[in-house]
Protein backbone atom coordinates (compact mmCIF):
# COMPACT_ATOMS: atom_id res chain seq x y z
CA UNK A 1 0.00 0.00 0.00
CA UNK A 2 1.25 3.43 -1.19
CA UNK A 3 0.80 6.78 0.44
CA UNK A 4 1.33 10.02 -0.64
CA UNK A 5 2.39 13.00 2.51
CA UNK A 6 3.84 16.32 1.85
CA UNK A 7 5.25 15.56 -1.55
CA UNK A 8 7.22 12.25 -0.32
CA UNK A 9 5.74 8.47 -1.42
CA UNK A 10 5.55 6.26 1.89
CA UNK A 11 4.73 3.17 2.11
CA UNK A 12 2.67 1.12 4.79
CA UNK A 13 3.09 -1.81 6.76
CA UNK A 14 0.66 -3.88 8.44
CA UNK A 15 2.75 -5.22 11.48
CA UNK A 16 1.71 -6.83 14.22
CA UNK A 17 3.58 -5.82 17.96
CA UNK A 18 5.37 -9.33 18.24
CA UNK A 19 7.05 -8.76 14.53
CA UNK A 20 7.89 -5.13 15.83
CA UNK A 21 9.58 -6.36 18.86
CA UNK A 22 11.66 -9.25 16.87
CA UNK A 23 12.76 -6.99 14.44
CA UNK A 24 14.01 -4.55 17.56
CA UNK A 25 15.49 -7.11 19.21
CA UNK A 26 17.84 -7.83 15.37
CA UNK A 27 18.61 -4.17 15.52
CA UNK A 28 16.68 -3.03 13.08
CA UNK A 29 15.43 0.27 15.05
CA UNK A 30 12.01 0.72 13.23
CA UNK A 31 9.68 3.42 14.76
CA UNK A 32 5.75 2.27 14.85
CA UNK A 33 3.02 5.19 15.65
CA UNK A 34 0.09 3.93 16.85
CA UNK A 35 -3.38 5.41 17.88
CA UNK A 36 -3.86 3.67 22.28
CA UNK A 37 -6.80 2.40 22.34
CA UNK A 38 -7.86 2.52 26.52
CA UNK A 39 -7.93 5.24 28.87
CA UNK A 40 -5.14 4.45 31.02
CA UNK A 41 -3.03 7.53 29.98
CA UNK A 42 -5.43 9.97 30.12
CA UNK A 43 -5.01 12.80 30.09
CA UNK A 44 -1.64 12.72 28.46
CA UNK A 45 -2.94 10.09 25.58
CA UNK A 46 -6.60 10.59 24.36
CA UNK A 47 -7.95 7.23 23.13
CA UNK A 48 -8.04 6.84 19.45
CA UNK A 49 -7.04 10.38 18.56
CA UNK A 50 -3.08 10.98 19.81
CA UNK A 51 -1.06 9.05 17.73
CA UNK A 52 2.34 8.29 19.90
CA UNK A 53 5.74 6.82 18.08
CA UNK A 54 7.60 3.98 20.03
CA UNK A 55 10.62 2.79 18.95
CA UNK A 56 12.66 -0.25 20.57
CA UNK A 57 14.16 0.01 23.95
CA UNK A 58 17.80 1.45 23.57
CA UNK A 59 18.67 3.19 26.77
CA UNK A 60 18.48 2.24 30.59
CA UNK A 61 14.66 3.00 31.71
CA UNK A 62 14.45 6.12 33.74
CA UNK A 63 11.25 6.88 35.68
CA UNK A 64 9.08 9.22 34.50
CA UNK A 65 9.68 7.36 30.58
CA UNK A 66 6.48 5.93 29.12
CA UNK A 67 6.76 2.71 28.37
CA UNK A 68 5.27 -0.20 26.05
CA UNK A 69 5.23 -3.43 27.45
CA UNK A 70 3.69 -6.67 27.26
CA UNK A 71 1.47 -7.36 29.96
CA UNK A 72 0.10 -10.97 29.47
CA UNK A 73 -0.13 -12.86 26.09
CA UNK A 74 -1.48 -10.94 23.83
CA UNK A 75 -1.81 -7.82 25.85
CA UNK A 76 0.41 -5.07 25.13
CA UNK A 77 0.56 -1.88 27.49
CA UNK A 78 1.41 2.16 27.32
CA UNK A 79 2.34 2.96 30.80
CA UNK A 80 4.45 5.20 33.18
CA UNK A 81 7.74 4.03 34.54
CA UNK A 82 6.91 4.76 38.57
CA UNK A 83 9.71 2.41 39.97
CA UNK A 84 13.01 1.03 38.76
CA UNK A 85 14.85 -1.73 40.91
CA UNK A 86 17.64 -3.84 39.36
CA UNK A 87 15.83 -5.71 36.76
CA UNK A 88 12.75 -5.10 37.46
CA UNK A 89 10.15 -2.42 36.52
CA UNK A 90 7.11 -0.85 37.82
CA UNK A 91 4.74 1.07 36.03
CA UNK A 92 1.29 3.41 36.34
CA UNK A 93 -1.08 4.19 34.42
CA UNK A 94 -1.74 8.63 34.25
CA UNK A 95 -5.77 7.51 34.89
CA UNK A 96 -5.08 4.62 36.80
CA UNK A 97 -5.55 4.29 40.65
CA UNK A 98 -3.22 1.43 41.18
CA UNK A 99 0.36 0.56 39.95
CA UNK A 100 1.22 -2.33 37.64
CA UNK A 101 2.77 -5.23 39.36
CA UNK A 102 6.62 -5.18 39.74
CA UNK A 103 7.46 -6.96 36.14
CA UNK A 104 11.07 -7.66 34.77
CA UNK A 105 12.71 -5.37 32.32
CA UNK A 106 12.46 -7.61 29.81
CA UNK A 107 8.61 -7.50 29.56
CA UNK A 108 9.13 -3.59 28.34
CA UNK A 109 9.57 -3.70 24.60
CA UNK A 110 9.57 0.27 24.08
CA UNK A 111 9.89 3.52 24.10
CA UNK A 112 7.23 6.53 23.37
CA UNK A 113 9.27 9.13 22.15
CA UNK A 114 6.86 11.21 20.88
CA UNK A 115 3.03 11.91 20.93
CA UNK A 116 0.66 14.62 18.13
CA UNK A 117 -2.25 16.38 19.33
CA UNK A 118 -4.13 18.74 17.03
CA UNK A 119 -1.35 18.49 14.55
CA UNK A 120 1.82 19.72 17.60
CA UNK A 121 4.15 17.14 18.36
CA UNK A 122 4.90 16.56 22.04
CA UNK A 123 8.43 14.88 22.70
CA UNK A 124 7.92 12.44 25.67
CA UNK A 125 11.37 11.94 25.73
CA UNK A 126 12.85 14.86 26.98
CA UNK A 127 13.77 15.98 30.65
CA UNK A 128 10.99 18.29 30.93
CA UNK A 129 8.71 15.74 30.24
CA UNK A 130 9.94 12.93 32.76
CA UNK A 131 10.04 15.88 34.86
CA UNK A 132 6.30 16.36 34.30
CA UNK A 133 5.46 13.05 33.97
CA UNK A 134 6.86 12.64 37.91
CA UNK A 135 5.33 15.91 39.24
CA UNK A 136 1.64 13.87 37.84
CA UNK A 137 2.89 10.61 39.96
CA UNK A 138 3.31 12.33 43.36
CA UNK A 139 0.43 13.70 42.99
CA UNK A 140 -1.36 10.34 43.08
CA UNK A 141 -2.22 10.11 46.75
CA UNK A 142 -4.07 13.14 46.60
CA UNK A 143 -6.17 11.84 43.43
CA UNK A 144 -6.74 8.98 45.71
CA UNK A 145 -7.90 10.90 48.05
CA UNK A 146 -10.07 13.01 46.07
CA UNK A 147 -11.91 9.90 44.30
CA UNK A 148 -12.53 8.27 47.77
CA UNK A 149 -13.67 12.21 49.36
CA UNK A 150 -15.65 12.14 46.28
CA UNK A 151 -17.53 8.48 46.52
CA UNK A 152 -18.04 9.24 49.62
CA UNK A 153 -19.81 12.32 49.60
CA UNK A 154 -21.57 10.38 46.81
CA UNK A 155 -22.86 7.72 49.53
CA UNK A 156 -23.84 10.20 51.93
CA UNK A 157 -26.06 11.95 49.13
CA UNK A 158 -27.79 9.03 48.43
CA UNK A 159 -28.45 7.94 51.61
CA UNK A 160 -29.82 11.03 52.85
CA UNK A 161 -32.11 10.95 49.32
CA UNK A 162 -33.57 7.76 50.45
CA UNK A 163 -34.28 9.01 54.21
CA UNK A 164 -35.73 12.08 52.55
CA UNK A 165 -38.33 9.72 50.41
CA UNK A 166 -38.73 7.63 53.94
CA UNK A 167 -40.02 10.52 56.07
CA UNK A 168 -42.12 12.02 52.87
CA UNK A 169 -43.66 8.78 52.66
CA UNK A 170 -44.49 8.56 56.21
Amino acid sequence: MKETWEGQEKRIHSLGIEQWHALGLEGNMLPVTICLEGDSMRPLIRRGKDPVTILPLSRPLKIGDVVLFQGGPGRYVVHRVRKISENRVQTLGDNCWNPDPWMPLENVWGLVMRMERNGRVIRLESSLARFLGRVWMAFHPIRLLYRRCRSLAARIIKKLLRMDKAHESA
